[in-house]
């Protein structure tokens, strides 16, 4: 079992990356631990199933984590962690995709002013991202991620083999958020992925391992030294100001996280281009990069004004400027300022019609 330690102002997280879920459960067999698991996880996960039959009294189950990380599933956790007593000395194991570790990490950063915190992220996506970084949230009405805090876990604990379990849409919904921390961080960590494509597109379980790790130290350095998003954390932001605004305009039907990001990143791309901040060489060979993947977007709405229209109302906007993190080159993002709405919206516009042309 391989180990990081991640420290912060906050309290030190131990990360740790298992070879099975036999060495996972091994974490997670103590008597004053609370777990919260996806209750579809539970099903397709023989080991995980049979484990968690034999100490089904302190299981939370969620069902469809991302519908019901609401205020009235919370009220049925604070229900369940009073009616059997918890405290401080207990801890919540949070084994699940990200909205699950969105929610349990929640409930344990409230009740009683905060208990001690473990997640096993399930799903790329929560590997490399949700689970790394201290985000919680619960969503109030129609609106993702409205109220939540910034709450440390005790421990998180990876296991790739999980992944196995995803099918390649849900897969590459995690990878999206790999690829822009290779964009954002150095021309190394994108060559790693583009030498790489075979290996990752077939899951090979030692490339698979080494872009998480890879993945999750980029993220981990920001955060620890910009915890409270001030300053460089922003630029994780790469592609989101832009995939919102496609996800806020897909909540009918709702899509994949990654694939709006992914959308988002290479609107990034593009408008970095557009600006002359980005060489076309460069340009290019990210869009490149992100051809050599599978990504289905046959399902994605893409109505320009409603983009458009969301991104005005992005939550990291501030002076009636739209705040965009874009690209000098890889390794080089930056916070820009776009105080020409009209042509971000031109922009967009093009975009659309040109992808789906």
């Amino acid at each position: 079992m391989n180990q990081i330690e991640i420290k912060s102002s906050k309290k030190t997280t131990n990360l740790s990356f298992v070879d099975n879920i036999d060495a996972v459960l091994s974490l997670i067999s103590q008597s004053n631990q609370i777990i919260f698991v996806d209750k579809t996880l539970k099903a397709s996960t023989k080991a995980l199933s049979d484990f968690l039959d034999e100490r089904i009294e302190d299981v939370f189950l969620v069902h469809r984590a991302e519908e019901n990380k609401n205020l009235s599933k919370a009220e049925e956790a604070y229900k369940f962690l009073t009616e059997k007593n918890i405290n401080r000395d207990h801890e919540i194991v949070a084994i699940g995709g990200g909205a699950l570790t969105d929610f349990a990490g929640f409930i344990a950063a409230t009740f009683k002013r905060g208990i001690r915190l473990t997640l096993i992220p399930t799903s790329l996506l929560a590997q490399v991202d949700a689970s790394i970084g201290g985000k919680t949230a619960i969503n109030f009405g129609n609106v993702k991620n409205l109220v939540g805090s910034f709450y440390v876990p005790n421990n998180v604990v990876i296991c790739s083999s999980f992944l196995k379990t995803l099918d390649q849409q849900e897969y590459l919904n995690g990878l999206a958020e790999v690829i822009k921390h290779a964009f954002i961080t150095s021309d190394e960590e994108v060559d790693f992925i583009f030498n790489n494509i075979d290996k990752i597109n077939k899951r090979d379980e030692a490339v698979l391992n080494e872009i998480i790790k890879k993945s999750v130290k980029i993220k981990a350095d920001i955060v620890v030294n910009d915890f409270e998003e001030k300053g460089r954390r922003k630029f994780l932001n790469f592609g989101h100001t832009f995939g919102h605004g496609i996800e806020s305009s897909n909540l009918v039907c709702p899509i994949f996280h990654g694939h709006a990001v992914i959308i988002g990143i290479m609107m990034a791309i593009k408008y970095s281009m557009h600006k002359k901040l980005l060489s076309e060489k460069k340009g290019l060979k990210a869009m490149d990069l992100i051809s050599s993947f599978d990504f289905d977007f046959s399902e994605i709405k893409l109505n320009p004004n409603e983009i458009f229209q969301f991104m005005k109302s992005d939550k990291k906007n501030y002076n009636s400027l739209i705040n965009l993190v874009l690209l000098k080159g890889f390794g080089e993002p930056m916070l820009y300022e776009e105080g020409n709405p009209r042509e971000l919206q031109n922009f967009i516009g093009d975009f659309v019609e040109e992808f789906r042309s």
